[in-house]
């Protein structure tokens, strides 16, 4: 049941990647033809194309933890010949990467509740949208995170 929901929240996510995604191309696209072809800016372009990316760059990391597919260093684990120790370090970097992003969601609210009153200069809108992709990335991140034993017990049941 839990990771049905969580299915159906990482697929809306994904949905919404794909058109941030398009949304930076057609900006850019568009950007680009009004400065050099009609000599006539979109003030609020770069604007809106770097939100989204900061946007894209957070929701694009829980997409890719939730998938198992996001980055790791593998070199130094597969290096230990001891399946015990091996499975202790990778118990303890999943600890440490959890911790990260606890830390993560506690210091991401506090920017973004001292920077929702402040507007963005062409945009208008409050700056704290911006940095809100933080906190809420990091949700999604542990959300998204495979080894909690507790989701797959309970699936399997």
């Amino acid at each position: 049941m839990v990771n049905r929901v969580l299915d159906l929240i990482f697929g809306a996510v994904e949905f919404l990647l794909s058109i941030a995604l398009l949304l930076i191309f057609a900006e850019v696209v568009i950007e680009v033809s009004a400065r050099y072809i009609f000599l006539a800016p979109i003030p609020w372009g770069a604007e809106f194309s770097k939100t989204l990316l900061v946007w894209l760059t957070f929701l694009g990391s829980a997409a890719a933890m939730r998938r198992g597919e996001h980055m790791v260093v593998s070199l130094v684990v597969e290096a230990i010949p001891s399946p015990k120790l091996k499975k202790a370090v990778e118990i303890l970097a999943d600890a440490v990467m959890l911790l990260f992003l606890l830390i993560g969601i506690w210091a991401g609210w506090q920017v973004v509740m001292r920077t929702w009153a402040l507007r963005t200069t062409a945009l208008q809108i409050p700056a704290g949208i911006l940095y809100l992709a933080f906190p809420v990335g990091c949700v999604l991140m542990i959300a998204g995170f495979r080894p909690f034993p507790f989701l797959k017990d309970r699936e399997t049941q």
